[in-house]
């Protein structure tokens, strides 16, 4: 399972839309483990400018090594727009994370996206966050993160709908610094049903508060094995101001079934 695991990473797997759901991935809760990671195909339906039905991968593994800890995450996205296949998109993630005696965490991350059906050319963010534990217990946890990132996005007009097209159509490309706040759990309801959930606020420094962008997810999992669970995904963002004149809100349904190792 390694092996396959390791040939999706190789993959160019780089976004959904702008905000990676991060408190998805895989988290290590046990402090004797070091290692852990799921591969999970799925079928998805978003609300773009037209109705796309996509097959996807998706792959994470978390590391745990003394006081610090890795994740890496990745993403392939393929298409389907009537008879015509495409490529939409995907992404790669990397965190970096160091544990001290005490509820606090802080950690560092990259990634790079891109999500063509949307017109999201590219983005690339790097950031840190300070995380703090709410709660803690075998069965799950609650946790809160707050950090400063830097974003580039380039964004071109395919996903924008005929009626709100400029005259002119050049890609538009942004640069900044940004705040990044977000809230979590992850609880298991049961012995086979699992729970999480995260709400994400974003913000530039310059203008805090005045157009953000919101984020939020919801999952349910259920198990029939140790290493076999099915899951059911609903993933949501709203921007303010978008780059381009798409719609603000952004919806991601998916269900997946999702193997763990």
């Amino acid at each position: 399972m390694k092996k396959i695991l390791f040939l999706f990473l190789l993959l160019p797997f780089l976004a959904q839309s702008q905000i990676l759901f991060s408190e998805s991935f895989v988290v290590i809760f046990d402090s004797t483990k070091h290692f852990k990671g799921s591969v999970a195909p799925s079928l998805e339906i978003k609300t773009q400018k037209q109705l796309y039905v996509e097959i996807t991968n998706r792959a994470d593994m978390a590391f745990r090594f003394k006081n610090h800890g890795i994740t890496v995450a990745n993403k392939f996205e393929l298409t389907r727009d009537g008879s015509e296949t495409i490529l939409s998109g995907g992404f790669i993630y990397g965190k970096f994370k160091t544990f001290y005696d005490n509820p606090f965490v802080l950690e560092h991350y990259a990634q790079h996206q891109w999500a063509e059906a949307r017109g999201l050319d590219r983005k690339i963010a790097i950031g840190s966050n300070v995380r703090y534990k709410l709660l803690k217990t075998q069965k799950g946890g609650a946790f809160a993160g707050i950090g400063p990132f830097y974003e580039y996005e380039l964004w071109n007009y395919r996903g924008v709908p005929d009626d709100r097209l400029p005259l002119n159509t050049t890609s538009i490309s942004m640069r900044e610094w940004k705040l990044n706040v977000y809230l979590s759990t992850k609880r298991e309801l049961s012995e086979k049903i699992r729970f999480e959930g995260s709400v994400y606020f974003q913000d530039g420094f310059n203008d805090l508060f005045s157009e953000p962008r919101w984020a939020g997810a919801i999952a349910f999992s259920y198990s029939f094995t140790k290493n076999i669970a099915f899951g059911v995904n609903l993933q949501t963002i709203y921007d303010f101001n978008p780059i381009v004149p798409v719609d603000k809100l952004w919806l991601n349904t998916f269900s997946a079934l999702e193997v763990t190792f």
